[in-house]
């Protein structure tokens, strides 16, 4: 029991309901499942003569909770328990599923249970699972069956049975948790089953979640007609901003978007009232001072306003964001009952927990806490940039979960990616469980998993976590959300420590060669460490022990073959795994291969290039100073998915707020058939990126480079607005070609016309625009 949290917590999980050990459940607590017996016959306590009664007015979740007892009892002995309904039911030895007379005659409080608590009786040979209002009795049968032994791992593998036909049953217990809004984003909780089996809250009570500015009233709609609807900025309104707040007609437009909405939605309860994914909030007048009132900070006018809208719902729970310019907390304002506060922590760092990585958030969850009563945590878990890389902020979460309730959080939405990314099943399931319970041992959660999903190879799986989590804490590296494998080169990703990884990978894929499930579980679990190894060898200078790239004989570039083979298995496995994608919302697993492919067919077209390694004079200065441009003539060639993170790919060439201006020396006259220029494009992400496509380029020859001749322009043929031209996410890299059959030059002037500032259109209009390329190719 844990009464300082005002609920009714069970001992840690793995206490009460055993660890999976070569099929045979170990429950330290109820005692054993007993010897296996010969038949097929289920005993409890040792008795075969068991039924499963509900009550004669069972509603849908009761019966629901009845059917999966006796399903899952029969995988275990092959016979079914029978299911009656309590007015049929005559025998002596029952599990009592629900509000039966039975249970109701044993002084139950069904109201302490609240929503999703449950209670375990014994009464004699009887045994009574009764539950909250909600979905209280099914939580109570999924907690049964694990304290059996049974385990719901993934989604898409079936429940672990245990063996053995003798069951024990827990003695008295009830567990109402703590935090009663529970869920997370992972793969696995899209599965219902899966869901229900480890207790997640339902989306369902949402009828909208987040970023709903945009949609109660979308620039589409209102940007040309009502642009005094949308931010100031700069003494211009943007529509693709967030909203006006101090605008009566803003708040109308608003409300009334938002009463359509619930009268087709009316059961849902929560309904959000929040910022866009951006920071761009209005900086007119009457906003000023509202925020200016309200504390000085930008959440000042944001609660004014969610206070409002809350007042004209009061039976309904109006969320709002507490993120980015808005987690400061707001003073000299009462947050209304019926308003939510989204306390987000994107920016916190993940090798430590929150509470020793980042003051400034546990800060400011106090201050919420002194003015709401209802705030619900976003965290954050994986590497969003690169959820498929290394990661190792496991013994974060149980701190930080033990954390918020301490600071009385009530609910959790612990953000990740429906993607299949690192070690996405166990994340899954250890944060369930310590959702469920916070009281809970993460160690023997993880424990648990490692041995029951992955069998022998279990143990090393495990010595591979705790080896990076120790490589990262012994240093002082910062684990950002944000972050991507190459940033971590030299530290728990460090070439001594990849060898040690891929050791116990060998040895965990040894331990279970002969499974071929197995086998590939750990085969999918290597992944991310393939992943590393494939963006730290981009990094890497050419014909170095990481690096992707060696010379050949004749001082051309080209890819090891060990590193095409491990970019193709990669890819192959990853296919294979369900991995949809590297990023978090971009970058497919087919367009991260045919990016690849790029590279490798531009490079084995260079032994026809007459530019290789030919001298670059600028005219203008590049972002990494003028050293850079070597790169243009390097011979290596830069990778699409590197937009995400452009400057840590060392094999672009990139100009930011100035045009791309330099002379290419061949070194001597000789005839030129071809000119080719690469340009990055990531309008894939309109609203944050900096870098667009050059507006044209131009080249010109010359014999001597003082007088040139004729210019030849290549004007882009992409619209660069993805509002006029959706499909410009469709083009990652942007080919600027001339022919000059055979024009004899020394040497060849480029200019690349950049936009200089981002265009009007831009959520960072004004702001400098960068062009990025990364070979000039000469034939």
């Amino acid at each position: 029991m844990n009464d300082n949290k005002n609920g009714i917590s069970r001992k840690n999980f793995l206490k009460t309901s055993g660890i999976m050990l070569g099929g045979m459940a170990i429950l330290p607590n109820y005692g054993c499942l007993g010897d296996l017996i010969s038949n097929d016959k289920l005993r409890i306590e040792g008795r075969t003569d068991y039924a499963i009664v509900v009550s004669n007015k069972a509603n849908s979740t009761e019966r629901e909770a009845a059917e999966q007892l006796q399903q899952y009892l029969s995988k275990m002995s092959k016979i079914a328990l029978p299911l009656v309904e309590e007015g049929d039911y005559s025998g002596k030895n029952a599990l009592y599923v629900g509000q039966t007379d039975y249970a109701k005659a044993q002084d139950i409080d069904f109201d302490r249970l609240k929503k999703d608590g449950y209670t375990f009786k014994v009464t004699g040979n009887n045994f009574v699972i009764a539950g909250g209002a909600e979905k209280g009795v099914l939580y109570g049968v999924y907690s049964l069956l694990e304290s059996i032994g049974f385990r719901k791992y993934t989604s898409d593998d079936d429940v672990v049975v245990p063996k053995g036909n003798e069951v024990v049953l827990p003695k008295n217990d009830i567990f109402v948790p703590y935090i009663k809004y529970r869920t997370t984003s992972y793969y696995d909780a899209k599965n219902p089953e899966y869901s229900n089996w480890h207790k997640l809250s339902s989306r369902d009570t949402w009828g909208m979640f987040v970023h709903t500015f945009e949609v109660l009233i979308p620039p589409k709609k209102y940007g040309k007609t009502h642009p005094e609807y949308y931010s100031l900025i700069n003494g211009k309104r943007n529509p693709v901003t967030q909203l006006c707040l101090s605008n009566e007609e803003v708040f109308k437009t608003l409300v009334a978007e938002l009463r359509k909405r619930i009268a087709k939605d009316p059961k849902a309860t929560y309904w959000s009232v929040s910022q866009n994914d951006n920071d761009k909030y209005c900086q007119c007048g009457p906003c000023t001072k509202l925020n200016e009132k309200y504390g000085g900070v930008p959440s000042g006018s944001v609660i004014w306003f969610t206070n409002k809208v809350a007042r004209e719902f009061p039976d309904k729970v109006i969320s709002t964001l507490a993120y980015w310019y808005t987690r400061s907390a707001p003073s000299n304002i009462k947050i209304e009952p019926n308003v939510n506060i989204m306390l987000c922590n994107i920016e916190s760092t993940r090798e430590k927990p929150v509470f020793d990585t980042d003051p400034a958030f546990t800060s400011d969850l106090q201050d919420w806490g002194k003015i709401s009563q209802d705030i619900l945590i976003w965290d954050y878990n994986i590497q969003f940039a690169n959820p498929v890389s290394p990661f190792p902020n496991l013994h974060t979460i149980g701190p930080n979960i033990e954390f918020y309730t301490k600071n009385n959080v009530r609910s959790l939405f612990m953000q990740a990616t429906s993607n299949k990314g690192e070690f996405a099943h166990l994340r899954a399931y250890l944060i369930c469980k310590l959702m469920w319970d916070p009281d809970a041992d993460p160690g023997a959660i993880i424990d648990d998993f490692l041995n029951g999903y992955y069998g022998a190879a279990g143990p090393f799986i495990g010595q591979y976590i705790d080896t990076m989590r120790q490589s990262l804490l012994d240093s002082d590296f910062k684990l950002n959300i944000f972050g991507d494998p190459r940033d971590a080169m030299d530290n728990y990703l460090s070439a001594d420590m990849m060898t040690k990884y891929k050791q116990l990978f060998d040895k965990a894929e040894d331990a279970v060669g002969k499974d071929p499930q197995l086998l590939k579980r750990v085969q999918v679990a290597r992944l991310p460490l393939m992943h590393a190894e494939i963006q730290i060898a981009g990094q890497v200078p050419i014909d170095m022990p990481r690096s992707f790239y060696e010379y050949t004989s004749s001082g051309m570039v080209i890819p090891k073959p060990e590193m095409e083979a491990l970019v193709s298995q990669f890819v192959e496995r990853a296919k294979e795994a369900g991995v949809a994608r590297i990023g978090e919302r971009a970058i497919t697993i087919d367009d991260y291969f045919e990016n690849f492919k790029r590279i490798y067919a531009r490079m084995d077209d260079m032994d026809k290039a007459i530019s290789f390694k030919k001298k670059i004079i600028p005219i203008t200065t590049p972002s990494k100073g003028s050293a850079s441009v070597e790169r243009l003539t390097d011979g290596v060639f830069g990778s699409f998915e590197s937009w995400r993170f452009p400057d840590k790919d060392v094999n672009w060439v990139a100009y930011k707020g100035v045009h791309m201006d330099f002379v290419l020396d061949l070194g001597e006259v000789m005839p030129v058939e071809s000119i080719s220029m690469d340009f990055l494009n990531v309008q894939a992400q309109p609203n944050w990126h900096l870098l667009v496509l050059p507006k044209y380029v131009t080249y010109a020859a010359s014999l001597d480079g003082k007088k040139y001749g004729s210019t030849i322009k290549i004007t882009n043929p992409q619209n660069p607005n993805p509002a006029v031209n959706p499909d410009i996410v469709k083009v990652p890299f942007q080919s600027f070609s001339a022919r000059l059959d055979g024009t004899k030059a020394r040497y060849i002037k480029v200019h690349a016309e950049s936009p200089l500032r981002m265009p009007t259109w831009h959520i960072n209009a004004g702001k400098p625009a960068a062009i990025y390329s990364d070979e000039i190719v000469v034939k």
